[in-house]
């Protein structure tokens, strides 16, 4: 039986057809015969129909707390079912064949809401039920399509907007053949965030370009790392590791610590150099520090080219038998001179020394200077001066004819042969090294606002708000079924 009058299939002119109240189709189960579905409509025959059962609700006036509905399917909480199941049996057809669910509307085409049930994450913690589920077993769970809109737009006021997980593949995967493959954008949070136990958080992977971009218009910075042991690690096959570019300062380094073991920047190699500096016009490497070393080297060094020290001495470090090291300072001189020294013994009027051959070979051999230290009462000259030696005599002889042996000491002093001769050249000195200021880590979580028209972003327009669907007073409905309905196998 059904409530309301009349009730005739078939026909849609007034007065049939037009119930003055609400009509109740029961069906009461029973153990005999099937029990699959309660009431079953079939559109048989053409020409084909575009709805089997159509719900229309054009109720006036809006009443507060009540959502109209076309058609409302509602279980008993207790049951574990689907309050409405769409399925389609055409072959399959990936993404525009049949259709189980098909909603349309200038809001929420479909809307799906939970009253109850829990549902846990990966921590265990309980968080609520599922407004809409999609499943497959090998296709596509949920697929959201839009011509110039958004496909699928997840909001939440607490926790994640759209969440994706996956046992062995990607829990959430991104693709776009011209623009970005995912795009995120927040007011104050993070835009995108990975956590992973085991593997990477975030892992950006590019054939021709880069494989993660990040940009900060006023913020701290455009990629930040935090790790307990690399910050930021890069690595590469063939090219550089790691590489800055900027304007100021490309690449800097802050240790807050204290000690030797406290380093801003550090740099490794097994072969080549550990850091390497270069500039066109500028200074390749700069080192400051207003109480400490500028710069420090354990082993050797080369430099190729000049080498100036602007205002300080130029000293060998020595050590002490007290312990201490002490200064030992470089004589300066107005041209670039060698120097060698040596001892001879002067028996007879005179002696002749040959320039060791080394010595000789990187210095100019035609004016040379050769110091004489007499180490006996003589007095001593150097007679001659040649290319391959020179030779020491005595001013005067002995009166009695007899010659004292004498030991006597030489230096000599020549100029390099290597380098054109320059008596007090003017230099340019480089300007100082560039005052790199503290990065203030701390400063940067204030403000972080994306420079206008630097990249794009998307521009969400805000969403409207959820529709609420009032959940259904199921005691209230039993209350209203019909005396007559009661205890019937079947409603007519």
């Amino acid at each position: 039986m059904s409530t309301g009058d009349p009730l005739l299939i078939g026909l849609t002119q007034p007065p049939d057809n037009r119930a003055t109240s609400g009509t109740f189709l029961l069906h009461t189960g029973s153990p005999f015969g099937t029990q699959h579905t309660a009431f079953w409509v079939q559109r048989i025959g053409s020409p084909i129909c575009s709805a089997a059962i159509r719900g229309d609700n054009v109720s006036t006036p809006k009443t507060a707390g009540v959502i109209p509905a076309g058609v409302l399917g509602m279980i008993e909480p207790q049951s574990g079912g689907v309050g409405v199941f769409g399925t389609g049996r055409s072959g399959p057809n990936l993404f525009f064949g049949e259709t189980g669910v098909l909603g349309i509307t200038n809001s929420f085409g479909v809307a799906g809401r939970a009253l109850t049930g829990l549902i846990t994450d990966d921590q265990g913690v309980f968080i609520s039920g599922t407004g809409v589920v999609g499943q497959c077993d090998a296709g596509v769970g949920v697929h959201g399509i839009a011509t110039s809109g958004f496909g699928v737009i997840g909001q939440s006021n607490a926790k994640a907007g759209v969440t994706g997980k996956s046992v062995t593949g990607a829990g959430v995967e991104a693709r776009s053949e011209q623009s970005h493959g995912l795009q995120a954008t927040t007011q104050s949070g993070v835009g995108v965030l990975g956590e992973s136990v085991a593997n990477d958080g975030v892992l950006g992977s590019s054939r021709d370009a880069v494989g993660v971009d990040g940009f900060s218009g006023q913020g701290l910075a455009g990629v930040r790392g935090q790790s307990n042991r690399y910050g930021v690690l890069g690595e590469s096959n063939q090219g550089v590791g790691v590489a800055g570019f900027s304007p100021a300062n490309a690449v800097q380094g802050r240790s807050t610590g204290s000690g030797g073991a406290s380093i801003g920047v550090s740099g490794w190699s097994n072969a080549g150099a550990g850091v390497q500096g270069d500039s066109n016009t500028g200074i390749g490497v700069a080192g400051r520090s207003p109480g400490g070393w500028a710069g420090y080297f354990e082993g050797n060094v080369v430099v190729r080219g000049g080498f100036y020290v602007v205002g300080g001495p130029k000293s060998a470090a020595v050590e002490h038998p007290d312990g201490t090291h002490r200064a030992l300072f470089c004589l300066e001189s107005t041209e670039s001179y060698f120097e060698d020294f040596g001892e001879v013994t002067l028996t007879g009027e005179s002696i002749s020394v040959r320039l060791d051959p080394d010595f000789a070979a990187l210095v100019k051999r035609n004016k040379y200077q050769v110091f004489l230290t007499s180490y006996g009462p003589e007095a001593l000259y150097v007679s001659k001066r040649g290319e391959e030696e020179f030779e020491i005599a005595r001013v005067n002889s002995a009166a009695d004819g007899k010659l004292r042996k004498i030991n006597v000491g030489y230096r000599i002093v020549a100029r390099r042969a290597d380098l054109k001769a320059a008596r007090l050249p003017k230099i340019k000195i480089s300007a100082q090294a560039a005052e790199m200021t503290d990065p203030d880590l701390a400063s940067g979580k204030a403000k972080r606002k994306r420079a206008n028209g630097a990249r794009p972003s998307a521009k969400l327009d805000p969403l409207p708000a959820a529709p609420k669907i009032p959940s259904p007073d199921l005691k209230a409905l039993a209350e209203a079924e019909p005396d007559e309905a009661k205890g019937k196998d079947s409603a007519e």
